[in-house]
């Protein structure tokens, strides 16, 4: 029992932490949310800084992990949790570069045109709302949520459908400063695509957690 205890807090420490990372994650991509609406060097700034936050918490929390394992000697289903935590850890830091990979694309977006404009924001919100969700499944570990993130993706997948059809029937016809980014954006869908894959692979490890194998 005494042995039991201190690797019940440790877990469930660890839970609360990787769960305010992830809300650190989300916090992130409403910053990108509002510079796609309104660029700001602050807001840029801040995202910045939150990113050099999430990854020096990143490489705490994979100690902490690394302790449990080695000390506690935890069983099967605790392992489980920790390694799978662990990886939803990096994933979540993953999540983070690729925001800051093409934060500076969007200084000049307020020349695109409104309805692009509008559908790069609607697919980055849906991006934000999948991430947020697959928190909920890691704090709640409740696979009902499945059916809410298939949902996500078909619309995330449709989204960038449309957005790559719009930009190169835009390309066609535009040149100078606005061909230059519109062409950007090309790369900053593909980056969002990328979070939603990242993001997939946060509700894999919570499946594993969970029944101890992948949903493949």
């Amino acid at each position: 029992m005494s042995t039991r205890t201190p690797l019940r807090r440790d877990l469930a420490d660890l839970k609360q932490k990787v769960y305010i990372l992830g809300e650190k994650c989300i916090e992130i991509s409403d910053l990108y949310n509002t510079l796609l609406d309104s660029y700001s060097d602050n807001l840029e700034a801040r995202l910045i800084d939150l990113s050099k936050e999430i990854k020096k918490e990143t490489k705490e929390l994979n100690d902490q992990c690394f302790l449990v394992l080695t000390l506690q000697q935890p069983m099967i289903k605790d392992l489980r949790f920790v390694i799978g935590s662990l990886q939803i850890v990096l994933n979540l830091e993953k999540s983070t570069e690729q925001y800051t990979s093409i934060i500076s694309l969007l200084s000049g977006i307020s020349i695109i045109k409104p309805e692009l404009k509008e559908n790069l924001k609607k697919m980055s919100d849906i991006v934000t709302t999948l991430l947020r969700t697959s928190l909920t499944l890691y704090l709640s570990f409740n696979l009902d949520l499945g059916k809410e993130t298939s949902k996500l993706f078909s619309e995330i997948n449709y989204m960038h459908d449309i957005l790559y059809k719009q930009i190169l029937k835009e390309l066609a016809v535009e040149t100078g400063e606005k061909a230059q980014i519109e062409a950007q954006l090309l790369g900053t869908i593909r980056s969002l695509e990328k979070v939603s894959d990242i993001v997939t692979n946060i509700i894999e490890q919570v499946h594993y957690i969970i029944v101890g194998k992948t949903n493949g």
